[in-house]
C-alpha cells in the first residue's frame, strides 16, 4: 500500500454537491411559484372574460401550468438525492482522514519499534534481523487492514455515487425541454399547447423559436436547447425547408444532421444532373454525391454481425464543394446518438472524397462489426472523417493542414458528444499524415478523447504522449516494421520509441514484404484478422488487457532508420481469429 492509496478523496467535494442541490431545490420552487401565478391568472380571468378567445386563454393557462408542475416533483427528488450524497461523501471523507491518521501513527510506531530494535547492542546480530523482520510483517498486517478498511469506504462512495447519478438521470428524462429527445412524457402536453393556442404560438415566435435555424457557429449546447423547443412538425419543416444549415450545425443529433444531409445531397445530384454541361469541379462535385450515396447504401446493406440487423449509417458532415470539390464528408458506420463507444477515423496523404472515402468507410464498416464481435454485450460507431484538406506528396512538408484539419476534427468531436445526455467512451485513430492531424487536435483541444491510436505515423505533432490531452497510458501506437512512413518523425518524435510514453501494439502483416522496407506495407493496419486491427478494435471497446504489446524500437547513430532497429521485424507476424 502506498501513501496515495490512503490519501484519496472522493473527486466531488460536499460543496459542490450542495451547490448542485441548492440549484435543483431552486429551480423546482420557481417552477411550483410559476404554475401558481398562472392557476392564480387562471380563476382572476374566470368571469372577467368571455368568448373563445378567452376560452383558448385559460385552457392555454392550465395546460402551462401543468407543464410546471410536471419538474417540480423530479428537481425535488435530485436534490433530496444530491443532499443525501453530500452528506455520504462528509462521512467517508471524515473516515478517510482517521484512517490517513491511523496510517500515519502506524508508521510512526513502526519506526520507532526498528529504531529500538537495531539500536539493542547487547541483541546479537541475527536476533536483531529476525525481530526486526517480525515488526515488518506485523506491519504490512496493520497496514494491510487500514488500506482494506479505505477501500471499502471508496467503494461505499463509489457505490453511491453511481445511484445518485442514476436517480439524476431519471430526473433529468421528466426535466429536459418538451421533445428534445423524441416522445417524452412532455411531448403530449407541448404539442396540445402548440397546435391550437394563439397566445403560445405568438410568444414562441417573438423568441424565435419557430423561425428559421441559428446561425453556424452557435454554440452546440444553445443549438441543441433551441431544438428541443420545437415541435415535430417544426422540425420536420426545417430539415425539409433548410437542409444545409440543419445538416451543418453542431449540437443536434446526428440521425437529424444524417437526414437533413441525405435530403442535401439528393437537393445536389439533382440539380447538378439538370446543369446539363458542367465545369470540371462541378463534375467533381456530382461524383463526390453519388459516391456518398453509394457508400451509405452499401454501409446499410451489411448485417450486424450477431443480431443480423442491416447497421445504421449516418451522414454526419456533408459539403462536396469543400477545399475545391475535394469535399468534406463524415460517414458514421452505426448509430452516433446511442453507441457506447464512437471512434473516429482520420486519413492521411492525399486523402479526398473521391480517392479515399470508400477505402476509409470500409475500414470503419470493419471497426464497427468487428467491436461488436469483440465486445457483444455494447455498440459501436464509427465515423470515416474525411472532414479536412489533407495534403498531396508535394506539399506535405510544408503544407499546414494538420494545424487546420485539428480544428475541425475537434468542432467534429465535440459536435458529437454535444448532443448527447450519456457521453460515450471516445477513440480517435490517426493513421499516416491523420495521426499528425489527430495529435495535433488532441495537443490543442480538450475533445473528451478517452484513447488516441496512431497507426503509420510520421509523426503525431508532439516530442511526447503527455502533451496529448488524453488519460496518462492512453495513447496506442502501431507501427509494422515494413512501412517506411512510420520511420520518419518528420511531423514530431517517432511515437514508436519509448521516451515518447505510448503503448506499442503488434501490427506486423502476413503479407508483408519478406526482406525490406516496402510502402505497400503502410496501408495494412486495418486489414481484416491482421495485429493491428484487433489491438485497435479492443482500444476502441476499452479492453486494454487484449491489446498485443510489442517491444518498442531502439535508435542507433550507426544505422539508418530501418528494419535493424525493430525488434519486430523478425517476429513472424500471427493471424488473428
Amino acid at each position: 500500500m502506498t501513501g496515495a492509496d490512503v490519501l484519496d478523496y472522493p473527486p466531488a467535494t460536499p460543496a459542490e454537491i450542495d451547490a448542485a442541490a441548492v440549484r435543483c431545490s431552486r429551480a423546482a420552487r420557481w417552477a411550483s411559484q410559476l404554475a401558481d401565478g398562472l392557476r392564480r391568472d387562471q380563476v382572476r380571468l374566470h368571469g372577467a372574460w368571455d368568448g373563445a378567445a378567452a376560452s383558448s386563454c385559460r385552457i392555454e393557462l392550465a395546460l402551462a401550468a401543468g407543464l410546471a408542475e410536471a419538474v417540480c416533483g423530479p428537481l425535488q427528488g435530485a436534490a433530496r438525492a444530491l443532499r443525501a450524497h453530500s452528506a455520504t461523501v462528509v462521512e467517508a471523507r471524515a473516515r478517510v482522514d482517521a484512517l490517513r491518521g491511523e496510517y500515519d501513527a502506524l508508521l510512526g510506531e513502526h519506526r520507532r519499534r526498528v529504531a529500538a530494535v537495531l539500536g539493542a547492542g547487547d541483541v546479537p546480530g541475527p536476533l536483531r534481523r529476525l525481530a526486526v523482520e517480525d515488526l515488518r510483517a506485523s506491519h504490512a498486517g496493520d497496514l494491510g487492514r487500514v488500506h482494506a478498511l479505505h477501500r471499502k469506504v471508496l467503494a461505499r462512495v463509489r457505490a453511491d455515487a453511481a445511484r445518485t447519478a442514476r436517480l439524476l438521470v431519471a430526473a433529468a428524462r421528466e426535466v429536459v425541454p418538451p421533445g428534445a429527445r423524441g416522445a417524452g412524457p412532455l411531448d403530449a402536453q407541448e404539442a396540445a399547447l402548440a397546435a391550437g393556442l394563439p397566445l403560445l404560438a405568438a410568444s414562441r415566435r417573438a423568441a424565435g423559436v419557430g423561425a428559421g435555424p441559428p446561425p453556424l457557429g452557435t454554440p452546440p449546447m444553445l443549438v441543441r436547447t433551441w431544438w428541443g423547443w420545437l415541435t415535430p412538425d417544426e422540425r420536420d419543416r426545417l430539415v425539409a425547408r433548410s437542409p444545409a444549415a440543419v445538416g451543418a450545425l453542431d449540437g443536434l443529433p446526428a440521425g437529424v444532421r444524417s437526414r437533413a444531409n441525405e435530403r442535401r445531397l439528393d437537393q445536389a445530384v439533382a440539380t447538378l444532373r439538370a446543369t446539363g454541361a458542367v465545369t470540371a469541379e462541378e463534375q467533381r462535385q456530382l461524383d463526390n454525391c453519388l459516391l456518398v450515396r453509394t457508400l451509405l447504401e452499401l454501409a446499410r446493406s451489411r448485417p450486424d454481425p450477431l443480431t443480423r440487423e442491416p447497421v445504421t449509417a449516418q451522414l454526419l458532415v456533408f459539403d462536396p464543394a469543400a477545399f475545391a470539390a475535394e469535399g468534406r464528408v463524415a460517414i458514421a458506420v452505426g448509430d452516433l446518438d446511442t453507441a457506447d463507444h464512437v471512434a473516429f477515423l482520420v486519413p492521411g496523404l492525399g486523402s479526398d472524397v473521391r480517392g479515399g472515402m470508400a477505402r476509409l468507410t470500409d475500414n470503419a464498416l470493419r471497426v464497427t462489426t468487428e467491436s461488436r464481435r469483440a465486445s457483444a454485450t455494447t455498440t459501436t460507431a464509427t465515423v470515416a472523417w474525411m472532414g479536412y484538406d489533407a495534403p498531396s506528396l508535394d506539399n506535405v512538408a510544408f503544407d499546414a493542414a494538420a494545424e487546420s484539419g485539428a480544428d475541425l476534427l475537434a468542432a467534429d468531436v465535440l459536435a458529437v458528444q454535444a448532443s448527447r445526455d450519456v457521453l460515450p467512451h471516445l477513440t480517435v485513430i490517426g493513421h499516416s499524415y491523420g495521426s499528425t492531424t489527430a495529435g495535433t487536435a488532441l495537443r490543442d483541444h480538450v475533445t473528451g478523447t478517452d484513447d488516441a491510436v496512431l497507426v503509420g505515423s510520421p509523426g503525431p505533432g508532439v516530442e511526447t504522449a503527455e502533451e496529448l490531452q488524453v488519460p496518462d497510458g492512453h495513447v496506442f501506437v502501431g507501427a509494422s516494421s515494413r512501412d517506411p512512413v512510420s520511420y520518419l518523425d518528420r511531423f514530431g518524435a517517432d511515437p514508436t520509441h519509448e521516451d515518447f510514453g505510448a503503448v506499442r501494439f503488434q501490427a506486423e502483416d502476413l503479407t508483408r514484404n519478406t526482406f525490406m522496407l516496402d510502402v505497400a506495407d503502410h496501408s495494412k493496419y486495418f486489414e481484416p484478422k491482421t495485429e493491428s486491427l484487433s489491438s485497435i478494435v479492443h482500444v476502441v471497446v476499452g479492453d486494454y488487457a487484449a491489446v498485443r504489446p510489442a517491444p518498442y524500437r531502439a535508435e542507433s547513430w550507426f544505422l539508418p532508420d530501418g528494419i535493424n532497429n525493430d525488434p519486430e521485424a523478425d517476429r513472424e507476424p500471427t493471424v488473428v481469429p
